[in-house]
């Protein structure tokens, strides 16, 4: 594996570098990535990545942590090395996997580990993160992780937001992992929020929000429980017509939860930037869609809506998470109109100063027809509808690019969502023949139906242009 410097001088990132070198002698560093020195810079463009080239002796150049300006993202981190593969120090001994610390434990405390070392080479460390985003397969995968998470970051865990999906990117993943922070200047300074009668569980322990420099990174947010079922009395044999959809009572309870904990960090809904909203079941996000526009239309925000397996409670089929600016913020809101088709978003895009955040994107074409379907079907063996598809949606994230007065050499993060793990492959061609050896930034993980009949890959994009 090698860092590959994308953005800052040699000189200045090898500063950084030293200190993650220095973690890799430690007696634990076997169960982690040890960062390299970097490679000459390339043209400035105030993004750095650190990458495996060929991950997993694959031809997928991984950009696993990238840092733009001021802030570090770590990418769909999961227990597995980047060069090896599947490690003894995640599967436990070939002989016993049970002996020692659980194995769901481990999975998670090598994540955390790498992660650490990820942030300290690019300057920054756990105490200054803002959020963190997590996809398992299974409940407890979440409990493991819990506990490993409180082990490496302490008592202070950032803004959260936790999902059962299908499937992670490794076949033998139960967590993937992603993360932002910031550097450690004073105009940066953390300033979590803890109202009084914010629900958070002991047991995961995040703040509900952090305010940091003018943003506002609250974590996800589902309904207050009493709203969770329907709490109408009986009415006779029609009582089941009495009450709301299920994701209507939802969708606003959460709307209704959410703005305490933006009162107090300062802020409104009528700032938020970009929204990832995660719905069990296509077929509520036309409903979901209908209430949100009633609440926070008139404020557009950068939307992403994504089919979801499960929640922290079976009754739940909704949570939403928000990144926002603070009230008087200097930096202002704007909203980015780019020339993509009408139905591949639900929103526009929105900047706040050197950051631009793209709606969640479905590969649509301008006739309102899913891309590649014809072609894909006639040539699987060419993995061409998904790779279709992706270039669909590089065409839709340049357009934004343009309109935001930034470049895909900016994006810091692109969040695919996939029907299966196999049409990873076509998004991966897609890619490499549309931008060769760039750094490519992603997370991948399996969910549930896409909303559009016949979609494979849906994605959000994340771009600096500072």
């Amino acid at each position: 594996m090698t860092n590959r410097d994308q953005g800052l001088g040699r000189r200045a990132f090898l500063g950084a570098t030293a200190a993650g070198m220095a973690s890799a002698v430690a007696p634990r560093a076997t169960l982690a990535q040890t960062p390299a020195a970097p490679a000459p810079a390339a043209p400035r463009t105030g993004v750095t990545a650190l990458t495996s080239e060929r991950l997993l002796g694959s031809a997928v150049n991984y950009a696993y942590a990238v840092k733009a300006g001021p802030l570090v993202f770590l990418n769909g981190h999961e227990g597995y090395d980047f060069a090896a593969g599947v490690v003894q120090g995640v599967t436990g001994a070939a002989g016993y996997p049970a002996y020692g610390k659980p194995g769901l434990r481990r999975e998670a405390d090598f994540i955390f580990e790498r992660m650490g070392q990820n942030l300290r080479t690019l300057g920054t460390d756990f105490a200054h993160s803002v959020r963190l985003d997590q996809y398992y397969t299974e409940a407890n995968a979440v409990r493991a992780y819990h506990l490993a998470r409180f082990a490496a970051l302490g008592r202070y865990v950032p803004p959260s937001t936790s999902i059962i999906t299908d499937r992670c990117f490794g076949s033998r993943s139960t967590m993937t992992t992603s993360l932002i922070a910031v550097s450690p200047e004073p105009q940066w300074e953390l300033q979590p929020v803890y109202p009084p009668g914010a629900r958070v569980s002991p047991t995961s322990g995040y703040a509900p929000a952090v305010v940091v420099n003018d943003f506002v990174f609250a974590a996800g947010t589902g309904p207050d429980e009493k709203d969770v079922l329907d709490t109408d009395p009986p009415q006779g044999p029609h009582r089941r017509w009495g009450s709301a959809l299920p994701i209507r009572r939802q969708a606003e309870s959460t709307l209704r939860r959410i703005e305490p904990i933006l009162k107090a960090s300062g802020t409104s809904l009528a700032n938020c930037l970009k929204a990832q909203v995660h719905i069990a079941g296509v077929e509520n996000f036309p409903d979901f869609i209908d209430v949100w526009n009633e609440h926070v239309g008139s404020a557009p925000v950068a939307l992403t809506v994504i089919p979801a397996k499960g929640f922290a409670s079976l009754e739940m089929i909704v949570e939403i998470n928000f990144i926002l600016l603070k009230d008087g913020a200097q930096r202002k809101k704007e909203v980015v109109h780019a020339d993509i088709p009408e139905m591949a978003a639900h929103s526009p895009t929105v900047r706040a100063g050197e950051f631009v955040f793209s709606p969640g994107l479905l590969p649509l074409t301008r006739e309102g027809r899913v891309a590649g379907l014809a072609q894909g079907d006639d040539f699987p063996g060419l993995c061409l509808r998904s790779q279709l598809q992706a270039h669909a949606l590089f065409d839709h994230a340049e357009a934004i690019a343009k309109a935001a007065g930034t470049s895909m050499r900016n994006v810091c993060r692109i969040d695919y969502r996939v029907s299966d793990i196999g049409e990873f492959a076509g998004v991966a061609l897609a890619w490499a023949g549309r931008y060769g050896r760039a750094p490519h930034p992603f997370v991948c993980v399996v969910t549930p139906k896409l909303p559009a009949p016949g979609a494979t890959v849906m994605a959000d994009f994340w771009f600096y242009a500072g």
